[in-house]
């Protein structure tokens, strides 16, 4: 099914209910001589804090050690991270063997499930990426089973190994200030017209080709909608013009909103943006990922 989102980028989507009708989707999306080197996006995961130590630490089972840490992890993301970085590295081995080349890209989420109370959130964050030096021991061993070398992981501007989602909001608010004062994004007041203090909250969407609002920034939170923009544009910033995503099911819409809004705000040029959603919300067997089926949304600009 496809359909056009703007005179410029258009959608296709379809639905697989096993991994080898993904990889099938995938291998058609990225058909073609014009990809270049593709940039592809798994083994995302969330920052826990880890009882024992007090600091944080990624959210992938295989890396914990503690049963009371694994069951807090498998409970709200399963699998997921490792599955989606093995598929990532299995995926990205062809173009690497071929001379076309890819990167990885890690995107990890450093606030949801970081503590508000104790020591500041932020000091948290920076002791976890000054410490993360190297990837998780479970997605080197991936990368060498795989033949790749760990430099195949596409740095960002903050970090050399990932992506930070926290880092990503920041400059999103940023570039949304400037889309308002040029009337690409919309700012609305919420609440009261005459609050009885302090400063009125606000928020800013973007309004689609239907009329549709979609919230990107809500009393100065950025949603992940927001992130997937500036990510979007990072990909496109470092020269790559193809990244394939593996997105949390409860991610989805937000994800492919963001892809929408970058390619479409930033004026993204030449791009092709898959998006699948392989678990993510606890599942813990393939069988039960694709029971569920998955999402393979495609965008070009």
């Amino acid at each position: 099914m496809g359909n056009v989102l703007s005179d410029r980028v258009t959608k296709t989507h379809r639905l697989v209910a096993s991994e080898q009708e993904l990889r099938e989707a995938i291998g058609h999306e990225l058909a073609g001589q014009d990809l270049g080197e593709p940039v592809i996006m798994g083994g995302h995961f969330m920052l826990f804090e880890d009882d024992a130590t007090g600091r944080l630490v990624p959210g992938v089972i295989e890396e914990q050690h503690d049963e009371t840490m694994r069951r807090r992890v498998a409970g709200r993301v399963g699998i997921f991270p490792g599955y989606t970085w093995r598929l990532a590295a299995d995926l990205a081995r062809p173009y690497v063997e071929s001379g076309v080349g890819a990167r990885l890209l890690l995107l990890i989420n450093d606030w949801q499930y970081v503590p508000r109370t104790g020591r500041p959130a932020s000091e948290l964050r920076a002791e976890f990426f000054e410490g993360f030096t190297g990837l998780p021991a479970g997605y080197r061993d991936d990368l060498a089973a795989a033949g790749l070398p760990e430099d195949l992981v596409l740095p960002s501007r903050k970090h050399p190994l990932a992506f930070p989602e926290t880092w990503l909001k920041y400059r999103f608010q940023k570039a949304a200030d400037k889309f308002v004062k040029q009337g690409l994004l919309e700012k609305r007041f919420l609440g009261a017209d005459e609050p009885e203090e302090g400063v009125r909250d606000t928020e800013v969407a973007f309004v689609d080709a239907d009329g549709n609002y979609r919230t990107l920034i809500s009393c100065g939170v950025t949603g992940c909608a927001g992130e997937i923009t500036e990510m979007i544009a990072e990909v496109h910033r470092a020269g790559h013009r193809t990244i394939l995503i593996f997105a949390p099911g409860e991610c989805l819409m937000p994800v492919q909103t963001g892809v929408e809004i970058a390619l479409s705000l930033y004026g993204l040029r030449g791009m092709r943006v898959v998006i699948a959603d392989p678990g993510g919300s606890g599942e813990m067997s393939e069988d039960e990922i694709y029971g569920n089926l998955v999402s393979v949304s495609t965008f070009r600009s």
